[in-house]
């Protein structure tokens, strides 16, 4: 077999004689063999190689986990055309909102300030051009992390009575990593499943593992060696399976993987 004789021209031969060897042969190592395809370009009086048979599927996996992390994002602003007096209203808002920590229960790691910004702005004519100055602009963000859930009311009226203030949240879970890692794995189960299937009805048995990706194989520099087109973006692939009740908040995992497996008779 060629994939022999070239592993007994790596023993015997130098790097620059195993070069013009290859290049000789069949032009660049690369060209040589496929590890999918399986082929080595046949010479004069070799019969030619099939290309190995595959089949791509792809495996997407949806999980639904309740949140129990709250992350409020609070902005505080303030504006004075006496950049000293901006500043210490900003501070005097920073603190107020700061001394609810203990009240709150908040853990010391869960309150964090965040970015300072101090702009100057001016007012604008009627096309939108600057004009005088008008105020300093002074913005502040902190970060809450609420980790008891049954507070939620509380810590609403809390902050937004501490000071005036723009207030966002997002939920979050604990188990948002391990999650993640157990429905990856359904995902490529389901996508074998799914290539099993697909092999036994066209009467052949599905072969050892080619190609395995999370997320969608670029075209570009790839030898994507398919019977399976993709055309739908990854975000509207529907899922294969899924688990848990959905409920109003619930934070959905969603794992896409795709898969090439050989065919064999």
């Amino acid at each position: 077999m060629r994939t022999l004789a070239i592993v007994v021209m790596v023993v015997g031969m130098g790097a620059a004689a195993l070069g013009a060897e290859l290049e000789n042969t069949c032009g660049t190592f690369q060209e040589c063999f496929s590890p999918l395809t399986g082929c080595c370009p046949a010479t004069v009086g070799e019969e030619p190689c099939i290309p190995r048979r595959t089949i791509s599927v792809s495996g997407t996996a949806v999980a639904r986990t309740v949140p129990d992390l709250v992350v409020w994002h609070v902005t505080t602003s303030d504006f004075d055309k006496n950049l000293l007096r901006a500043k210490e209203s900003s501070d005097n808002k920073l603190k107020a909102i700061l001394a609810l920590r203990e009240e709150l229960g908040v853990n010391p790691e869960d309150m964090e300030t965040g970015h300072l910004r101090i702009e100057r702005e001016y007012h604008r004519d009627e096309h939108g051009n600057r004009t005088e100055f008008k105020h300093f602009a002074v913005t502040r963000s902190i970060t809450i992390r609420q980790r008891d859930l049954k507070r939620f009311d509380e810590f609403l009226s809390k902050l937004v009575s501490s000071a005036e203030m723009e207030v966002s949240l997002g939920f979050e879970s604990s188990r948002l990593h391990e999650l993640r890692a157990e429905t990856r794995l359904r995902a490529l189960r389901i996508a074998r499943e799914k290539a099993q299937a697909m092999a036994e009805e066209l009467g052949d048995k599905l072969g050892m593992v080619l190609t395995v990706e999370e997320y969608r194989p670029s075209a570009a520099g790839r030898d994507w060696v398919s019977n399976v087109a993709y055309f739908d973006p990854e975000s509207r692939l529907p899922a294969d399976v899924s688990s848990g009740t959905f409920a109003p908040g619930a934070i959905e995992v969603r794992v896409t993987v795709y898969a090439t497996f050989a065919i064999e008779r």
